[in-house]
């Protein structure tokens, strides 16, 4: 540090003062050092520079104190590591959870049969257009009738190589869908919610997914579901219309009892919660459509998520009640992990990530938009029940092998890269997982319908029911096995407060290092150097004084 003293005199005197400044300033410093290292609370370092210790005493003392210092922080390091990587645990709440504090599942019902013959007749178009070997008569007849099948072949089973030649549609792709496909009263015979007679179709609507047209019980409306300013609004994905009703994703029912939406679970009463029958006409169904399935496939979700069909169903056979015994595993997560990365903590909370198409973030609805995304990216046109903002940019059956490829390179991760955070779709920080367990025994509805036509009839005139053979008839169940389930939480296991404590205990544990020794060590380097060296040059500048006044 050079300071000029503001006294004119000899540049050579200046020269060799400033020499003798650093030279003196440098033995402070030494000073300073071993008066830091006497009378610090580090341990081994008065002995590096006590005076009448053996060179071999401070070399020992020197070599001890720098293992202790690597290894300490080497062990830093791992604490620093786990504070990063690893700050969550998940444990058993302590509480166990009510099944009235969480939704009944929304429930889905898909029938295997999904073209009535009474409404289009597929197997005779096929036959017309696709004759011999999968190979497609092209001709430009009858363009509306090839346009139809075209469409019908999105939900039938589909053997044949060659298709037809267009390769995107519009809303009008749907409407034949919806047109050719089974309606609610075509499927449900009699529905009951709680015991309670209810009209099928006020229960059950309509929802677009990958197997048709299929039929949706307690999920969330297409206004509380989609964003409608993302999307296209010429054909609607789902027909729900029920308002969420003191009703949150985040907090739940905000009310105990009174209406609320979505339905709500309850303990096991004296009838299953659900329970409806199902009906199916092998008369009316098209075999050439779909050959190999019968019944209906069932799948169990979260309100909130967008109903979709997947690998994981229950099947309702002809001639059984299907008894389905409901369980949910539910994981909260603790407001003190919202500070944290959403890697770090591995879930999103629904303000961390906001999607393009649906309003409320659920691991499902992510990757339904991701897969609508990529699909898009690849075949440059969507599936019918993705959602989208054109409605004029639905793929035909002509992109299937595209829209397969595309699914199935998204699956495998190797599109995960090229999509980024788009398709980083981690489970939401409050979740609900349901499952059942499934039973099933026989079911004869003729008996039971005929049983209680006569109990209403006072008549003793015998009845002909042997319209009832046509059909085949199901019959599903549904009720919570439990009253209360065990229910897990996401919660902080390595905060910034354990962290300071871990650092803190190893630097006591290998050097003797305190909060104190820190401020002691900037004190020493900061304030006790500037002082000591203001002191110096003040000594100096009255020494030059004194040094040129006797002169």
């Amino acid at each position: 540090m050079e300071v000029d003293t503001g006294v004119p005199g000899d540049f050579g005197m200046v020269c060799k003062m400033k020499k003798q400044r650093r030279k003196r300033q440098k033995l402070l410093i030494i000073d300073l050092f071993l008066d830091f290292a006497k009378n610090t609370t580090l341990h081994g370092l008065r002995y590096i520079t006590e005076v009448g210790l053996s060179v071999v005493e401070k070399i020992f003392w020197a070599i001890t104190f720098l293992i202790s210092l690597g290894l300490c922080l080497w062990l830093i390091e791992k604490v620093w590591y786990k504070w990063q990587y690893s700050p969550v645990i998940v444990s058993f709440n302590e509480r166990m959870i009510s099944v009235n504090e969480i939704p009944f599942p929304s429930v889905t019902i898909c029938p295997q049969w999904k073209c009535m013959l009474s409404k289009y007749k597929y197997e005779e178009q096929y036959k017309k257009f696709i004759p011999r070997y999968g190979k497609t008569i092209i001709n430009n007849e009858n363009e509306e009738e090839k346009q139809m099948l075209e469409y019908a072949l999105l939900i039938c089973d589909v053997k044949n190589k060659y298709l037809l030649d267009r390769n995107v549609s519009d809303e009008f792709l749907v409407s034949h869908i919806r047109g050719i496909s089974p309606e609610v009263y075509d499927v449900f015979v009699k529905c009951k919610w709680r015991g309670k007679l209810q009209y099928c179709h006020h229960l059950f609507k309509e929802v677009l997914t990958h197997e048709g047209l299929c039929f949706n019980f307690n999920s969330l409306s297409f206004e509380d579901m989609f964003k409608n300013e993302s999307i296209q609004q010429e054909y609607q994905y789902l027909s729900a219309t029920y308002q969420t009703k003191n009703w949150n994703f985040n907090t739940g029912y905000t009310k105990l009892n009174g209406s609320v939406y979505p339905l709500r679970g309850q303990m096991n009463g004296a009838n299953p919660d659900l329970e409806f029958t199902l009906l199916e006409e092998p008369g009316d169904s098209d075999e050439q459509c779909n050959s190999l399935s019968n019944g209906f496939k069932i799948y169990v979700q979260h309100p909130a998520d967008m109903p979709q069909s997947s690998l994981y169903y229950y099947a309702a056979i002809p001639g059984q009640v299907t008894s389905l015994a409901l369980k949910f595993s539910i994981l909260n997560t603790s407001s003190s992990l919202q500070n944290y990365d959403h890697d770090q903590r591995q879930c999103y909370f629904t303000w961390d990530r906001p999607l393009d198409y649906f309003k409320i973030y659920t691991p499902s609805n992510c990757w339904l938009e991701c897969l609508s995304k990529f699909t898009y990216k690849r075949c440059s046109c969507v599936w019918f029940h993705m959602p989208h903002k054109n409605s004029s940019e639905l793929c035909t059956a002509q992109k299937r092998a595209c829209v397969t490829k595309a699914h199935d390179e998204l699956a495998s991760g190797s599109a995960d890269e090229e999509m980024g955070e788009t398709c980083n779709c981690l489970p939401s920080c409050t979740s609900v997982q349901y499952d059942a367990e499934i039973l099933k025994t026989t079911f004869d509805f003729k008996k039971d319908f005929i049983a209680n036509k006569r109990s209403y009839n006072k008549s003793k005139g015998t009845q002909d029911f042997r319209f009832l053979d046509k059909y085949n008839f199901s019959k599903v169940e549904m009720y919570f096995k439990e009253p209360r389930f065990v229910s897990m939480r996401r919660s902080e296991l390595f905060g910034l407060t354990d962290f300071l404590a871990n650092c803190g205990g190893l630097l006591g544990l290998f050097l003797g290092f305190s909060f104190l020794s820190l401020i002691e060590i900037f004190y020493f380097c900061t304030l006790r150097l500037w002082c000591t060296l203001k002191k110096d040059i003040k000594i100096e500048k009255k020494k030059y004084r004194e040094s040129m006044y006797k002169r």
